[in-house]
């Protein structure tokens, strides 16, 4: 299958219509040394938030991580969003520790109630949350984001977001809290991995020699508020969708293989019991497991580290 690229839209770049519908975009701003990073805009983010379905939005200076946050807080009403300045111990999948400078990421946790999920459908939501997001980069950026199963979001390679889905039980109804970290404009001296990048380095990559011979600028660095904003509108878009067809993968699947960068590639999956299968990545099942072909036979991955193996046996353990 072709994955869809997408081109970096120059000058002009699509803000795409969810921001013009009764919200003032806030003004683009470039990358800033950690000294001079700009605060997040609490008031304008809880009133963008609110006035499209979300309910409680927090913004916080400092915390450990604002998933075990709002996991803790069971009476967190559907749409409650929690964002932080800083996370001092952010956690990655198999609980990887992930930290960065303070206000140089878009840091947020939502909690969400999903009566209409079955249970057995809940392992969707990383890639759901992935393709919001991959949306998100790519239509208010223009930088061309893709997906690697099961919850990163990369730049050629290089991994710009991670995701992290939890579901605790309030009482028996199923809950989820949404996290994910973006690196907004990380230095690539501040990047925490060498195949890491962030926003602001893909964004500046993007410029053309006509931009750079026109005003000896590079494309301006959308800001932290529209970012949150223009994705949480896209992850609700996409949730009531899986909601209102009752957590059916048709809801998103197609979408979601358009961006993969791990359909069709080869890929080494480390699994838990610490085997390794290597092979083909084809397909995504509709529980949203990895299908990986070896020797013409199909295997069904739930849960694994996924390396994509480039020509010449060189990998990006991303």
């Amino acid at each position: 299958m072709s994955r869809q690229q997408g081109s970096r839209q120059q000058g002009s770049r699509q803000q795409g219509s969810h921001e013009q519908a009764g919200h003032q975009l806030a003004t683009a701003e470039p990358a800033s040394p950690s000294s001079q990073r700009r605060a997040l805009d609490a008031a304008a983010l809880r009133e963008r938030l609110r006035a499209v379905g979300y309910a409680d939005v927090e913004v916080v200076e400092s915390t450990g991580s604002t998933n075990s946050d709002l996991g803790a807080r069971q009476d967190a009403p559907n749409g409650t969003v929690l964002l932080a300045e800083e996370q001092t111990a952010g956690r990655g999948r198999m609980n990887r520790p992930w930290s960065a400078p303070a206000r140089s990421q878009v840091i947020t946790s939502i909690s969400f109630t999903l009566p209409e999920i079955p249970a057995e459908r809940l392992g969707l939501l990383p890639l759901l949350v992935g393709l919001s997001i991959g949306r998100g980069v790519r239509e208010i950026t223009g930088v061309p984001a893709e997906l690697k199963w099961p919850n990163d979001v990369l730049v050629d390679g290089r991994k710009l977001v991670g995701i992290l889905v939890e579901a605790p039980q309030v009482h028996g109804v199923p809950r989820v809290v949404v996290g994910f970290g973006l690196n907004y404009d990380l230095t690539r001296e501040e990047l925490p991995v060498p195949h890491a990048t962030s926003l602001a380095l893909e964004t500046a990559a993007s410029a053309t020699p006509e931009d750079e011979l026109r005003d000896n600028t590079v494309p301006a660095l959308v800001s932290r508020e529209d970012l949150i904003v223009g994705i949480l509108l896209r992850l609700q878009e996409d949730l009531d969708r899986f909601r209102n067809l009752g957590g059916a993968p048709e809801a998103f699947l197609s979408r979601y293989k358009q961006l993969s960068a791990t359909l069709g590639a080869h890929v080494r999956v480390k699994l838990p019991q610490e085997e390794i299968l290597e092979g083909v990545a084809v397909d995504f099942a509709p529980g949203g497991e990895l299908v990986v072909e070896k020797e013409n036979t199909r295997h069904e991955v739930s849960a694994g580290d996924v390396i994509h193996v480039r020509p010449g046996d060189e990998t990006k353990d991303y």
